[in-house]
């Protein structure tokens, strides 16, 4: 009875020692809860029309939902403080002695001061959530469901703290002193989403078939391989999901509730590791770096080989010359030299400690080495594994330009989800039996092509070589695929394919006549992916319209297109030209405004499109009429001298929007024609830049000599404001 009485003790006197960590807490929550819900408020009060949902969903989604996440960084914070500061007495050893006097256990002892700490963040944080719903509820926005939100709220935030709490706790039962366990906190709290990170640069940078998928189509963090440290669980946490089906894509997300469970288990060991942790530690460790010298070379074996390359990156990113291999090298040693003489220096507490141990600096030397050398030279076969015909259940492919599917989609109230082509294709696309995908894949990984890349110097814009190798370069096109393993694994490769070669292009064409193919190239045939569109967006050469349709013709519409897609080849998608495009839009109503959000992305309408183009001339829109001569006042017609300079030093990734960008002679002509011969002409030989511009990528329908602008003499005649291009092999003589 006295040990438990001392138990509740020891946590209320604990609790009067560090008054001034609660008292900071609270502050810190008002300023992150309080203050930033009025200023909130008051923007929906002075900004009734800027929002599309009402301030009772704004507090339910964002303030208790998605922004739980921004909450998070001020827990964790807390949760060093907590943990640093109610474990610092293991790092006197005139504290140890005194409190491991007390008449009680070591382990009652551990678990009060462990209290005590939860106690100091709960009881603030509760206190202004609970301010906070009382504001909320002052203007009438709480209801059932966000007293749900709320304890939802608190839970998460709770588990994030005991989490983080315990990695304090864990930094302090490891190390003797306050800076190295500060230190150590912070390389726990982040090991785990750094060597994520590390991951993605070094296979970026060694491996030429490396592709991840993600909305931006950049850095993703799934924490597949590693996501033990607290940072990279709560990246996961929160991370929203690629939203690859319409399900995922209308279903609000706050954040991955599968995850909870997760979060749960690991708090509770990362709790009991820092208790086992506290009943080994030897009360001598007390001033000493590590409580644990057999830790000490692990410890700086995990520290300094990913520290060493991550050095190479920095100085790789502030390079400023094309050759950053020799600055990545330069980065890699320094970093490691650097980081084991600091390591050495922080256990020994000494400068005389640098050069201690040179058995384990030789041993870290070679590993790095070995890293290096296994990623440079691709030791393990990364960019040649093609899976066998056995492992595999079904392939992805996205041919890059092909089709492009330029995707924005609004599908709820709480905002945009951007879906890129590959992104949706591998996710949704399957491909079984068809020969050809696999052979292709294999003929790529084993030919291990790159586009290669050559600097600008002056007077080489008109050198044949230049000219060449610009014509071989436009032939080379970036092919991902996404095997899908018999296992349940994904396996994502992209490959540099040349298209002048006749059995790639025949490979080509095989997949791309494929029904499953083109079925999975776009959402618009994905029955799982339908909703009702507002209006249909047709653009041709020289106007753009908008027809709304009802759900029937919106209905036959996409039928009869779908059926003459089915039928295109990939010789009529490289080398015939589009008439225009459709675009299927849905209203955004915000009260007083009203947006339209694409849904298809533009959709090439071909001149083969023969009943498509029938039915929305049927609709009120001729996509092939042209104006007439009467209402053009007069045509401007630019010379300009076009170097193709947007090759040089492109990735795969840029290479199909290259000849958008082009240098301009600053001696530049214009000239003006308007006699009805002339300007019908020109008006029969023109095509649209804002038709063409995707499919620019795979095939130069134009010439880049001329650019062409149309004057009408009413300005309510054309409502496209673009510029044109005469058709490739079309300029009309008296122009030349």
């Amino acid at each position: 009875m006295i040990s438990k009485n001392l138990f509740f003790k020891l946590i209320k006197q604990d609790m009067k020692r560090r008054i001034w960590c609660p008292i900071l807490i609270f502050v810190a929550c008002f300023l992150g809860l309080e203050v930033r819900l009025l200023m909130d408020m008051e923007e929906f009060v002075r900004y009734p029309n800027a929002h599309s949902y009402s301030l009772a969903v704004y507090i339910r989604e964002y303030f208790f939902g998605r922004d739980a996440r921004t909450m998070a960084i001020v827990v964790c914070m807390a949760a060093f403080l907590c943990g640093l500061s109610g474990y610092a007495y293991l790092h006197s050893k005139i504290q140890i002695d005194l409190y491991h006097s007390l008449p009680v256990s070591r382990s009652r002892f551990f678990w009060a001061r462990y209290l005590s700490g939860v106690m100091q963040f709960c009881i603030p944080f509760v206190l202004n959530v609970a301010v906070c719903t009382g504001i909320a509820a002052s203007r009438k926005a709480v209801t059932a469901e966000t007293i749900l939100a709320i304890l939802s709220f608190i839970g998460i935030e709770m588990i994030i703290f005991v989490l983080a709490y315990s990695v304090a706790v864990i930094a302090a039962g490891l190390t003797g002193n306050v800076i190295v366990s500060i230190l150590g906190t912070g390389v726990l709290f982040a090991y785990s989403a750094g060597l994520e990170l590390l991951k993605f640069l070094m296979a970026e940078r060694f491996y030429d078939t490396y592709t991840v998928y993600d909305s931006r189509g950049h850095f993703i963090f799934d924490g597949s391989v590693w996501c033990f440290s607290p940072i990279s669980m709560m990246i996961k946490f929160f991370s929203s999901p690629n939203n690859t089906t319409m399900a995922q894509a209308q279903k609000f997300f706050k954040y991955d509730t599968s995850y909870v469970g997760v979060l749960i288990v690991a708090a509770v060991l990362y709790s009991l590791a820092a208790y086992f942790i506290f009943m080994k530690r030897a009360s001598e460790a007390a001033g000493k770096p590590i409580a644990f010298r057999i830790a000490e070379p692990v410890i700086k074996t995990m520290v300094v080989l990913p520290s060493a390359f991550l050095t190479g990156f920095f100085f790789c990113s502030i390079s400023s010359t094309t050759n950053t291999d020799r600055w990545f090298l330069f980065g890699v040693f320094f970093g490691f030299t650097v980081i084991c003489i600091l390591m050495e220096i922080i256990y020994r507490l000494s400068l005389r400690g640098a050069l201690m141990h040179k058995k384990q600096f030789l041993f870290n030397a070679v590993c790095t080495a070995l890293i290096f050398v296994i990623f440079r030279y691709d030791v393990a076969g990364y960019d040649t594994y093609v899976p066998a015909d056995a492992q595999l259940q079904s392939c992805a492919v996205s041919i890059s330009g092909l089709m492009p599917l330029a995707q924005e989609i609004r599908v709820n109230e709480f905002g945009v989800h951007v879906l890129s082509s590959g992104e949706y294709r591998m996710a949704n696309m399957e491909l079984q039996g068809n020969a050809s995908v696999m052979e292709l894949a294999r003929k790529a990984a084993k030919e291990q092509l790159e586009i290669r890349y050559f600097d600008y110097y002056e007077g080489i814009e008109n050198s044949t070589e230049y000219l060449e190798t610009l014509e071989k370069q436009n032939n080379y096109r970036v092919i991902e695929f996404g095997y899908k393993l018999s296992n349940g694994k994904n396996i994502y490769r992209k490959y540099i394919v040349d298209i002048a070669d006749s059995d790639t292009l025949r490979l080509l064409s095989d997949i791309f006549n494929d029904y499953n193919y083109k079925i999975g190239a776009t959402p618009l045939f994905n029955d799982s992916w339908n909703i009702a569109f507002d209006t249909v967006r047709c653009e041709s050469n020289f106007k753009r319209e908008d027809i709304t349709l009802t759900p029937q013709m919106q209905s036959e519409l996409i039928g009869i297109y779908q059926k003459e897609y089915m039928n295109l080849t990939l010789d009529t998608i490289m080398y015939t030209a589009p008439v225009g495009t459709v675009d299927f839009l849905f209203k955004e109503n915000r009260k007083d405004d009203i947006l339209y959000t694409s849904y298809s992305g533009k959709m090439y309408v071909y001149p083969q499109f023969t009943e498509t183009l029938a039915l929305i001339k049927e609709y009120g829109v001729d996509m092939q009429e042209k104006p007439n001569v009467e209402d053009v006042a007069l045509i401007r017609v630019n010379d300009e001298d076009m170097y193709p300079s947007s090759y040089l030093h492109r990735s795969p990734y840029d290479i199909y929007e290259a000849k958008s960008e082009v240098y301009s002679d600053e001696e530049n002509e214009e000239a003006e024609y308007s006699s009805k011969e002339q300007v019908q002409q020109i008006l029969d030989s023109i095509i649209s830049d804002g038709v063409v511009w995707m499919a620019k990528g795979y095939s130069n329908f134009y010439e880049n000599q001329y650019v062409v602008n149309i004057q009408y003499k009413k300005k309510d005649l054309s409502n496209l404001n673009v510029s044109y291009h005469f058709v490739k092999g079309k300029i009309p003589a008296f122009i030349q």
